[in-house]
């Protein structure tokens, strides 16, 4: 296998550390909600919906962030970007702490606007950095962030809400991200030096769009991360309500349990990565669907009486596929991508990643207040999950 233009293995451990460090933290901001949601919302006089509410304006305000990924890479380099949204998710959290309905939303947008980024951007600086032979390992590691955050704020987040307040929580995880935003400036000028900065025709906001839209390989892989990652983001969203709310389970054992499917993860992307190196990706994903539906069906059955080791049983199936596609997803995606356009094919990508994202949640949120339970809501995600067996055989 050739080598990515300007490969250069003496920086990429520390790109893959400041990207999966700036991206965890992202991912536990966007967490604090859904985690705390049966303190926060009770303060603000909003339903229980409300958590998909919030996660699909979140999502909303990711896409369009996504979006303008590519100029912003270009303008700024990835790793200026990532500080940028370690600050706009510490402003995010500082809006929460407000207890508003308005500022709720505000949270969210701020946010969203942090989340949507970082995968082109990271996918921009790694794609330069990583060998071809280990491509798909290099960027599962870098996605171990997603399960890293969960689990960081299925642990810490209740503990902080329990001990400090969760207003006082949503201050203090402010303080920690903005303090992160300074600590990653020594890396900042060694890594975007080199990073790439497209210029010419492609940087429309078109170009996203275009490069999953034009078909082919790319367009089928975008079709299958929409449906994986509405299951994705879903289960990220309403575990902890679901098993408070129908289940019984108190907000602490609702967040273990969601650290438990997380901690799962992270060993399953290690994994999987390493595996889509030496089998086809497309296999792969498949047979990650087949087991997404699996754990969904089995989510139709829980209640009070549902034993606890089932559950994080069940938990650790979805923390295995239903959080394992990513990093495949994203190698295969810069795999694909035109010389120089890493970040706009990531960024068409993870459009139909947030669409789902979206969707998910509130579909799910939706379903949850019209039948009273989660049942509806579950089948539903075990179709989605099932429907990309169609388009990855091709």
């Amino acid at each position: 296998m050739m080598q990515p233009p300007h490969a250069d293995e003496t920086l990429l451990r520390p790109a893959v550390g400041v990207t999966l460090g700036a991206q965890a933290l992202v991912v536990l901001a966007s967490l604090v909600l859904p985690v705390t949601a049966a303190l926060v919302l009770p303060a603000t006089g909003l339903p229980k919906a409300a958590v998909g509410w919030y996660a699909a304006l979140l999502f909303s305000s990711g896409a369009i962030s996504t979006l303008v990924t590519p100029q912003l890479v270009a303008a700024l380099g990835p790793v200026r970007l990532h500080q940028a949204m370690l600050a706009s998710a510490g402003a995010g959290l500082l809006a929460l702490a407000v207890a508003h309905p308005l500022a709720l939303a505000a949270s969210a947008v701020l946010i969203g606007l942090a989340y949507g980024p970082a995968n082109p951007a990271s996918s921009a600086l790694l794609a330069r950095l990583a060998p071809a032979h280990l491509r798909n390992r290099v960027f599962s590691i870098k996605q171990v962030a997603v399960p890293v955050g969960g689990a960081s704020a299925g642990v810490v987040v209740p503990v902080l809400a329990a001990t400090l307040g969760w207003q006082a929580a949503c201050l203090g995880l402010a303080l920690a991200l903005l303090l992160a935003a300074l600590l990653v400036q020594p890396w900042r000028w060694r890594l975007d030096a080199g990073s790439l900065a497209p210029r010419g025709g492609g940087l429309g906001l078109w170009a996203p769009f275009a490069a999953v839209l034009s078909g082919g390989p790319t367009l089928r892989l975008g079709l299958a991360s929409f449906c994986f990652a509405c299951v994705q983001f879903t289960f990220s969203a309403f575990l902890a309500t679901v098993l408070v709310t129908v289940a019984g389970w108190s907000i602490g054992a609702a967040g273990l349990t969601l650290t438990i499917g997380l901690l799962v993860s992270i060993a399953a992307r290690l994994a999987l990565g390493w595996v889509a190196d030496r089998v086809a990706p497309a296999r792969v994903l498949g047979g990650l669907g087949v087991a997404i539906a699996l754990a969904c069906l089995a989510c139709t059955g829980l209640g009070p009486a549902t034993p606890v080791w089932l559950v994080w049983l069940v938990a650790g199936l979805f923390g295995f596929a239903a959080f394992g596609w990513n990093g495949i997803c994203l190698a295969e995606t810069a795999r694909l991508a035109a010389p120089g356009r890493v970040a706009a094919a990531t960024s068409g990508i993870m459009m139909m990643i947030y669409a789902g994202a979206c969707l998910g949640p509130a579909l799910f949120g939706t379903l949850l207040a019209a039948t009273g339970g989660p049942v509806a809501g579950f089948l539903l995600l075990a179709g989605l999950a099932l429907a990309p067996l169609a388009w990855l055989r091709r």
